[in-house]
């Protein structure tokens, strides 16, 4: 399930979100109500690039790529239209350490590379436990 995230200090991308064939997954204003305890700090707009399992690196990285070449043109059009303070495309990972592994490697591919710097993107790719979510509970 990659994301790409986009944030601006000072400009909104609601007329964007409603105008684009980029497929949004969220769209924030600063000030908007982001969880039950905080505010949004900033305008924040996030694409849903690919829907793959945490699991499945190497088919986010694919999707991802297809991604970025088929929106290219409209990526660039955002970031000339609006005041963009950081973008970045968000890996989520299950952890896969344990007794018997005690490095994880995941090899990002050139070709996403050199797309994503093309159009000013980072690249986070987040990590998380395989029980991360076991003890959440309803508040």
């Amino acid at each position: 399930m990659c994301v790409l995230k986009i944030y601006s200090d000072t400009n909104s991308f609601k007329a964007f979100s409603k105008n684009t064939e980029i497929p949004v997954y969220s769209c924030l204003d600063k000030g908007e109500v982001l969880t039950s305890k905080r505010l949004c700090e900033k305008y924040r707009i996030s694409f849903g690039v690919s829907d793959r399992e945490w699991d499945d690196f190497e088919g986010q990285i694919s999707d991802t790529v297809s991604f970025l070449e088929k929106y290219y043109a409209q990526i660039q059009e955002l970031f000339a239209t609006h005041s963009i303070t950081d973008a970045f495309l968000d890996f989520p990972l299950w952890s896969r350490l344990g007794e018997n592994i005690v490095n994880q490697n995941d090899y990002i591919p050139r070709e996403l590379i050199k797309l994503a710097g093309e159009l000013n993107i980072g690249i986070c790719i987040a990590i998380y436990a395989q029980n991360a979510f076991e003890n959440e509970t309803s508040s």
